[in-house]
Order: structure tokens, then C-alpha cells, then sequence
């Protein structure tokens, strides 16, 4: 691709899409599910946690937390110049880096917003797989910022999915009702099991 080519995607269409996303995912209806203090605390009061979810449902749960200065991941890529320079625009904190590139610096950066008492997010089989299957990072990020995980998933009654992509990400059609479920806060001890606490992430978000 030229430099052009890079500049436009990166940084023109941005200004297209991102609020062309944002008045289309106001046609959704969100409802929302999980424990009581889970919702009031941390989902409905901003109280600092680390979102974990899927890498698929990313482009749902962009829309239901725009403008909310939620800290997120973006990779290092030619897309994720364009996804980065979006999602600001919908009014969230980005780093950039993945766990293939820059993933050290990224992670870095999520753990400074966290300390700091924003919200942050991350999706726990990104950026490349395997599908379902929860990698360190989110544990890292938990422990580092003393914040609970809180695993997310959502299911919408209809749905265009995106062709030929690992990850089975979808995209909610026109007044789609959206069911968002929050499993329990999971506290991270300086001592607990990596694997223990991927396998209850896991279950969070079946």
C-alpha cells in the first residue's frame, strides 16, 4: 500500500467511520446480565476492573462503552493504525501493541491506566488465537493493577458474522436486542495459580 494509501486508512477514514459506528450501534438494545454488585459497582458506577472478553465480540462491546475513556489494546498493524485512531475518536484510551509486537509497551501502558483508576479491557485469545482460550495477559494486568477481572460476553438475536476470520467476529444488524452477560469479579492474589485463574476467566465467559 502507498503512503497515501496508509494516511487515508489510518488516518481519513477514521473520521468516517467512527461516527457512522456510533449512530448505527444507537439502533441496538442492550440488555444487561450478572450479579447484582458486579452491575451496580463496576459496569453502571466505572469502578476501576479489567473487562475480559473475547476477541469475536469486540465490535459489540465497542458500541455499549463509547465514551467512557475505557483503556484498550490496539495493534501495531496498518489496521490497527485505523482501529487506534477510531476508537479514539468514540472516546476511548488506546496503546498500541499485541502480544506478537510492541506487546510489553501496550501492556505497560493498560497497567498505568489501570493504577491510575480508569477502566480497562483486553481480549483474553487475542490477537491471533487460539479461539477460546484464555492467554496470561489479562492475569498480568489484574495483578499489576490490583483490579478485578470481570469476564464479558454478549449474544445478539441477529447478526452479520465476518467472513474468513479466526475469531468469529460479528456485527449486530439494525435494532438487534443484545443480551451482555458479566460473570463474577475475579480478585487476583500475588500468590494464586496462573492456570487457576485462566480456567475461571474461561468459565466467565461461557
Amino acid at each position: 500500500m502507498s503512503v497515501i494509501g496508509r494516511f487515508f486508512l489510518g488516518y481519513v477514514l477514521p473520521i468516517f467511520i467512527a461516527p457512522l459506528y456510533w449512530l448505527y450501534s444507537r439502533t441496538w438494545r442492550f440488555h444487561e446480565h450478572g450479579p447484582a454488585d458486579v452491575l451496580e459497582k463496576f459496569v453502571r458506577g466505572g469502578a476501576p476492573c479489567v473487562f475480559a472478553h473475547w476477541h469475536g465480540d469486540e465490535l459489540v462491546l465497542i458500541g455499549r462503552y463509547t465514551h467512557r475513556r475505557l483503556a484498550v489494546l490496539s495493534s501495531l498493524s496498518k489496521n490497527g493504525t485505523f482501529m487506534a485512531n477510531t476508537l479514539r475518536l468514540l472516546g476511548y484510551r488506546v496503546f498500541r501493541g499485541s502480544s506478537s509486537r510492541g506487546g510489553a509497551r501496550g501492556l505497560i501502558g493498560l497497567i498505568r491506566a489501570g493504577k491510575s483508576g480508569m477502566q480497562t479491557a483486553l481480549a483474553v485469545d487475542g490477537p491471533k488465537g487460539p479461539i477460546y482460550e484464555v492467554k496470561p495477559g489479562i492475569v498480568a494486568l489484574a495483578r499489576k493493577t490490583g483490579n478485578p477481572i470481570i469476564p464479558v460476553y454478549t449474544l445478539s438475536d441477529r447478526s452479520w458474522y465476518i467472513p474468513r476470520v479466526w475469531n468469529k467476529s460479528y456485527l449486530p444488524k439494525f435494532f438487534a436486542l443484545i443480551d451482555i452477560h458479566y460473570g463474577p469479579a475475579i480478585y487476583v492474589q500475588p500468590t494464586d495459580s496462573l492456570e487457576v485463574i485462566c480456567k475461571l476467566v474461561k468459565e466467565g465467559l461461557r
